[in-house]
């Protein structure tokens, strides 16, 4: 049996909807990359054994959008690497909080020359919350309660 123009329509349709439940996690890990990315760049420039950090994060977010491009083509919506990069993404954060309140601060950050403890912390904070939102959103996705979800159930009902 042939398809039609509109099953083809409808196709396509209902893979870029099963796709786009993953916008938030791929906008959120865009954002970490380039956070990661200016973080190395500076580590980099004042020649600081702290730019490893931000490359493996950088190399984690690679494997993330990777995974997510991966949606594309399957309606499942387990993302392990996803879950597991923003939970290391939480820690890390934490750590440079801490790392930031003690004498080892302009060592680990020498960018900052011993400044900025609270644009530091402020921007770790920012980190953390947008990995907690996207751990929530994983889980909702994973448990088929993401609102998403509900628009694509409606639209292969009336389609």
């Amino acid at each position: 049996m042939k398809k039609t123009a509109d099953d083809v329509k409808k196709e396509q349709s209902l893979s870029f909807m099963y796709f786009n439940r993953f916008l938030m996690l791929r906008y959120f890990t865009a954002f970490m990359f380039f956070t990661n990315l200016y973080w190395f760049g500076m580590a980099l420039t004042c020649r600081s054994w702290s730019a490893v950090l931000p490359f493996l994060l950088m190399i984690g977010g690679i494997a993330v959008t990777l995974e997510l491009t991966s949606k594309l083509h399957t309606k499942k919506s387990s993302v392990p690497v996803t879950k597991y990069y923003y939970l290391i993404q939480i820690l890390v954060n934490f750590a440079v909080i801490l790392i930031s309140l003690t004498p080892a601060y302009p060592q680990f950050l020498p960018f900052f020359n011993g400044r900025g403890q609270l644009f530091v912390i402020a921007i770790c904070l920012t980190g953390i919350l947008m990995s907690v939102m996207v751990l929530f959103k994983i889980r909702k996705i994973t448990a088929d309660q993401d609102r998403q979800l509900k628009v694509i159930k409606m639209f292969e009902k009336t389609n």
